[in-house]
């Protein structure tokens, strides 16, 4: 199986690019192929909604980092999308990703994928797991991904402090558990 793994992090050794480097290898043990995208250090321009696009029947009309980005996600299986907890959602830049998936649309909607969802919040407030995991879900849905799992690491704030939970365990068996 290919994977693409899309993290949101600023923070290169964030807690949320610590579980999908634990998913990731899971994932390569398993002898699948892992194609990871940090989404902050990408040039990735915002969708403006010009519909040149045409939701994947016409060209986006940027070019940058997220044509790189298109070709590995329509030769997935899965795609995995990881990403800190703020203000009650995705960070911008995983944010910024997913709206340009806008300008392939059709074509991920034909291929019936699999997606992972990984999130850290240092909040140990629970209800915020349901509202991004709600996000997470209407987008998953919209574009005919099945759900493969979910991990909310809650109440963390650092990567020594994750280490020491059930999480990367997790993130790993996850990653793992593909056949």
């Amino acid at each position: 199986m290919k994977f693409t793994v899309i993290t949101g992090s600023p923070r290169k050794y964030s807690t949320s690019n610590y579980l999908a480097d634990q998913f990731i290898k899971g994932a390569k043990e398993n002898g699948h192929r892992v194609y990871k995208f940090d989404a902050f250090s990408a040039n990735v321009n915002n969708c403006i909604a010009c519909n040149a696009c045409n939701m994947g029947s016409g060209v986006c009309i940027h070019k940058d980092d997220f044509e790189k980005l298109k070709k590995h996600i329509l030769e997935s299986d899965v795609i995995v999308f990881a990403t800190p907890v703020y203000y009650f959602g995705m960070s911008s830049s995983i944010k910024k990703v997913i709206d340009r998936f806008y300008s392939i649309d059709s074509q991920l909607k034909a291929l019936y994928n699999k997606s992972v969802f990984i999130t850290s919040q240092h909040s140990k407030a629970e209800g915020i797991t349901n509202i991004i995991n709600s996000h997470y879900s209407a987008i998953a849905n919209w574009l005919g991904f099945k759900n493969a799992g979910i991990i909310n690491a809650i109440g963390i704030e650092s990567i020594d402090q994750i280490k020491q939970t059930p999480y990367p365990k997790q993130a790993y068996e996850l990653g793992k558990s593909f056949q």
